[in-house]
């Protein structure tokens, strides 16, 4: 990402790249998002990764994006409030040539509805498309319904399902094109 971008319709909303200030923002966005979802942070397997945003995304050659309101004050500091958040892995042993996988996509769910998880999910849809990747995938829980009426109105179709604990898993994915 070059630099910030204004996000959804409201005017003090920046989807931006992670920053180092943003760490307890996030491990608190995830952990409320995914209880409002239904599920225990507890329980959700493999989720050490958001402990260490830059060292499991960033420096790996991913991405990791916020979405911030409020934004920072005249003098440049933080004043802002992460609402929404997602990550772009594109090294692992999962992840095939040519693709990306969006992990840790969550919005606030008191600003849910109002454009945040779009602007996250185009955001890491460029990303990908930036490093030359033809497709993205993710998996989110079946019993998210929202998450997956969210990811199919944006084209992504369904290609796979798995059991995890408790979790009935759904793999979804999108070819890009040159531009959303």
């Amino acid at each position: 990402m070059d630099g910030d971008r204004p996000a959804g319709d409201a005017s003090s909303a920046t989807l931006r790249r992670y920053e180092p200030r943003d760490r307890d923002a996030v491990w608190d966005l995830h952990r409320t998002a995914l209880r409002a979802a239904g599920s225990d942070p507890e329980d959700v397997p493999h989720s050490d990764d958001i402990r260490d945003v830059r060292g499991n995304y960033l420096d790996t050659g991913g991405e990791f994006l916020v979405v911030e309101v409020g934004g920072r004050d005249p003098g440049g500091d933080a004043g802002g409030e992460v609402v929404a958040m997602g990550g772009l892995a594109v090294d692992g042993e999962e992840i095939p040539e040519g693709a990306g996988e969006l992990l840790r996509i969550a919005v606030a769910p008191d600003r849910q509805r109002e454009g945040f998880g779009g602007q996250i999910v185009a955001g890491l849809e460029d990303a990908a498309r930036e490093r030359g990747l033809d497709r993205v995938f993710l998996w989110t829980a079946q019993r998210q319904r929202s998450a997956v009426r969210f990811y199919r109105a944006r084209g992504y179709q369904g290609t796979d399902h798995r059991t995890e604990g408790e979790y009935e898993l759904l793999r979804f994915e999108k070819a890009l094109g040159e531009t959303r």
